[in-house]
C-alpha cells in the first residue's frame, strides 16, 4: 500500500523510513493531544439569593426590629410614619447580620418586614395599653375622641349624618372609632414596615468575593 511523501507528494510505499525522491523521514511520532478544557463561565454579578427565609434568624430579627420600632413611635417624627418603616429596614438589617452568605430578594425582604410590623403594632398596643392604666389617660382619650366627633358633626350638616354622629358619641361609638384607628394603624404598620424591608434588601445585595473566599 503507497502513500503521498508529506513533503514532496512523492508516492512512498507503506513502511519505508525515508522518501526515496527527497529522503524525507516518513515514521513520525504524533504530539500528544491538547487538553481540552471546559468553557470558562463568568463569576456572578452578585452572591446568589437566599431562596427561603430562615425563620430560626427571621422571628428573632422582626421582633427586636418591631420593638424598635414601637419605641420610636413614641418619637415625635416616629409617628409619622417613620417608625414603622424603620420595623422593616431593621428587620433585614439584623437577618443580613446573621446570615453570613446570599442575598435577600425584595420579595423577602418586604415579606420580613411585614412580621416585624405585626410585632411592632401589638409591642405598640401593650405600650399603649400601660401608658393608659398608669396615668389614667383613658379619660383624656375619650374626651379627645368626643371632641373630634363634635367638631365633625358641626362640620357636616347633612340631617342623615346627625343619627351616625350621635352614635358615635355613645360609649358602643367610641369603642368602634377605636377599633377602627387600631385597624388603620394595624394596616400602616405592615404596610410600611414592608417597604422598608424591601428597599431595604434591595440596596444590601452583597457583592461576590473575587477570590471566592
Amino acid at each position: 500500500m503507497e502513500y503521498s511523501c508529506h513533503k514532496c507528494g512523492a508516492n512512498v510505499e507503506e513502511g519505508t523510513a525515508f522518501c526515496t525522491q527527497c529522503a524525507a523521514p516518513q515514521i513520525r511520532v504524533q504530539g500528544a493531544a491538547p487538553e481540552i478544557l471546559p468553557p470558562a463561565f463568568d463569576a456572578p454579578s452578585q452572591a446568589p439569593s437566599i431562596t427561603s427565609l430562615q425563620w430560626h434568624y427571621a422571628v428573632p430579627s422582626a421582633v427586636v426590629a418591631g420593638g424598635i420600632s414601637a419605641l420610636l413611635m413614641v418619637v415625635p417624627l416616629g409617628g409619622l410614619g417613620i417608625g414603622m418603616l424603620s420595623g422593616g429596614v431593621i428587620a433585614v438589617m439584623l437577618y443580613q447580620r446573621r446570615m453570613t452568605s446570599g442575598n435577600l430578594m425584595a420579595s423577602q425582604g418586604a415579606r420580613l418586614g411585614a412580621v416585624a410590623g405585626v410585632f411592632g403594632f401589638f409591642i405598640f398596643a401593650i405600650f399603649t395599653a400601660i401608658q393608659v392604666a398608669l396615668f389614667h389617660s383613658s379619660g383624656d382619650l375619650r374626651s379627645a375622641l368626643l371632641e373630634a366627633v363634635r367638631e365633625a358633626g358641626q362640620r357636616n350638616s347633612d340631617p342623615q349624618a346627625q343619627p351616625i354622629i350621635d352614635f358615635l358619641r355613645t360609649p358602643q361609638g367610641l369603642a368602634v372609632v377605636m377599633a377602627l384607628g387600631l385597624s388603620v394603624m394595624f394596616a400602616f404598620f405592615i404596610v410600611l414596615a414592608s417597604a422598608g424591608g424591601a428597599i431595604t434588601a434591595a440596596l444590601l445585595r452583597r457583592k461576590p468575593n473575587p477570590r471566592g473566599g
